[in-house]
């Protein structure tokens, strides 16, 4: 049982953490930003690309991406390898496989939508790694300074206001048991939320 201040911190911390953390908000506060500079790019591609242009293009790309941005606010030392890097981890071709030599591939192709695609995966990637990094810094200025008392109680209301969206085997647990899963449970409630919402609107529609 809590009394009534440690449940009124325990839901003034959850509720910053689900504002901050609202998909709207992430997507007002990276996507956007990041889709507006990868637009606002400009470059002349050519067929076939040299691989020496490849490289300056995508170099160039992940340089306007940090300058533009102001959630990013800082340009990789070496924006070449970001690019290269980010292509290894995470590119995915519809057609040639996955990392750096697929995209140079796909830069060649123009029916897979030539050099484009490659910078729409940078821009892609870019943003998975964005929204982890700000998603990570929310948890830990809001939630992992807590005592482990007000993590518990955090636990404890989650459990009782949100176990509709939690699995019935967390809903049982005794809050103690899910210190250590409180950010995964926040984002699985905000997760299913988000899709609740969706399904909601697309009935409306």
């Amino acid at each position: 049982m809590m009394n009534s201040n440690h449940e009124k911190l325990a839901r003034e911390t959850i509720a910053m953490i689900m504002l901050k953390l609202d998909p709207d908000q992430i997507k007002s506060r990276l996507d956007n930003p990041i889709d507006k500079a990868s637009r606002e790019f400009d470059y002349e591609p050519t067929c076939p690309i040299t691989n020496k242009e490849f490289h300056r293009i995508i170099a160039n790309f992940v340089a306007h991406l940090h300058d533009k941005t102001a959630a990013i606010s800082w340009v990789p030392a070496d924006p070449l390898a970001e690019a290269i890097r980010l292509l290894e981890t995470g590119y995915q071709s519809a057609i040639y496989g996955t990392g750096y030599t697929a995209a140079l591939l796909d830069a060649n192709d123009p029916a897979e939508g030539g050099i484009q695609t490659v910078l729409t995966g940078l821009a892609e990637s870019t943003k998975g790694i964005k929204r982890q990094e700000y998603t990570t810094d929310v948890f830990a200025r809001y939630l992992h300074g807590c005592s482990w008392y007000l993590r518990c109680d955090i636990a404890r209301v989650l459990q009782e206001d949100y176990r509709a969206f939690l699995p019935e085997k967390l809903g049982k647990c005794a809050p103690a048991q899910l210190v250590d899963e409180t950010p995964m449970l926040i984002s699985m409630i905000i997760s299913s939320d988000s899709v609740l919402h969706q399904v909601a609107f697309s009935d409306v529609v």
